[in-house]
């Protein structure tokens, strides 16, 4: 497993509704086989609500039929690990420390979230 699988997979945020609130689908994306509880909105467009049917802990279940914005989607933090800006281990430090500020309801989640996530909610 790569440094940046690790930390995904240790991460979840942007799937539990820590990050997102819901993942916009394309026109013409096929719902994956795993239910996703996918809604429709006043306007037709289709999404999938936070936190997703398909999050496992921290793990995606439907990684493989993932949405195009959930493939396509990379936080702060691992562009950081990728550009050899973090190590792993200050990426897992800092995934750790969101989590238990989510945990807590902390007042000071939200601009933890923008400054290590690029938080879009």
């Amino acid at each position: 497993m790569s440094q940046l699988e690790s930390l995904c997979q240790a991460c979840g945020l942007c799937c539990d509704g820590t990050l997102f609130t819901r993942v916009p689908l394309t026109p013409t994306e096929v719902v994956p086989a795993v239910k996703l509880n996918v809604l429709t909105n006043a306007t037709g467009g289709r999404y999938v609500p936070q936190r997703c049917a398909a999050l496992g802990g921290t793990v995606c279940d439907a990684y493989s039929e993932r949405p195009l914005a959930c493939r396509r989607y990379e936080c702060l933090l691992f562009g950081a690990l990728r550009e050899g800006e973090a190590s792993l281990h200050e990426a897992l430090d800092v995934v750790r420390k969101a989590q238990s500020l989510a945990a807590a309801k902390a007042p000071e989640l939200d601009a933890f979230l923008r400054f290590h996530f690029g938080r879009r909610r």
